[in-house]
């Protein structure tokens, strides 16, 4: 269940805060219900196709540098392989990024469907319904809220998921490699000392 808040005066702007986390965490427990519901699978399905869809990003970025050494070396069959790998792996991309795509719309129709449903419950609870469009003229038109304000909350939602799940691991993926680029240029900057001290140790 949502939890009800104040309503916000009249020009008063959103804000980031505490109770804004709670009322997004509160959305999130309807959304995905449970581990084993259907959105909450869709969602791990998109977190799979997405980590794969950077893997083969990946692999396409490394694809002009090998161009280099086998045009270099004037590879005929080295060139035919390589070029059937790239094709390969753009054809792949955009397959991926075609499932990812279908997926997130996928979540914005079910994400949409349960939270308008657990609305209209709450709405039409007891005589809420009666409170917010006779007794309270703070929130206006209670109708209008649930069926535009919900479409475009999911279409938002359903348009960031896919970035918000890839951003942690790309974020560690790239930390780990600067630290390994970082670790490798301190040997080589350090590497006469150490070959000093190595040598002393010997002696």
């Amino acid at each position: 269940m949502v939890v009800p808040g104040p309503a916000p005066r009249a020009g008063a702007r959103p804000r980031l805060d505490l109770q804004f986390l709670q009322r997004f965490l509160q959305i999130q427990k309807v959304l995905f219900p449970s581990w084993s519901s259907q959105n909450a699978l869709m969602f791990l399905t998109l977190l799979c196709v997405t980590l794969l869809e950077q893997l083969v990003i990946y692999q396409v970025g490394l694809i002009p540098s090998q161009y280099y050494g086998v045009l270099g070396n004037k590879d005929l069959d080295g060139f035919k392989k390589l070029t059937f790998l790239a094709v390969v792996l753009i054809v792949l991309n955009s397959t991926l990024k075609s499932f990812d795509q279908f997926t997130c719309n996928l979540l914005y129709v079910s994400w949409r469907k349960d939270l308008t449903e657990h609305l209209h419950r709450l709405y039409f609870r007891g005589r809420v319904y009666y409170t917010l469009n006779v007794l309270q003229d703070d929130i206006d038109n209670p109708d209008q809220r649930i069926s535009q304000d919900v479409e475009r909350f999911c279409q938002q939602l359903s348009s960031m998921a896919s970035k918000l799940i890839i951003s942690p691991f790309t974020l560690v993926y790239y930390t780990y490699q600067c630290f390994q680029r970082f670790k490798h240029m301190q040997i080589r900057v350090n590497a006469e000392p150490a070959a000093f001290y190595s040598r002393c140790q010997h002696l």
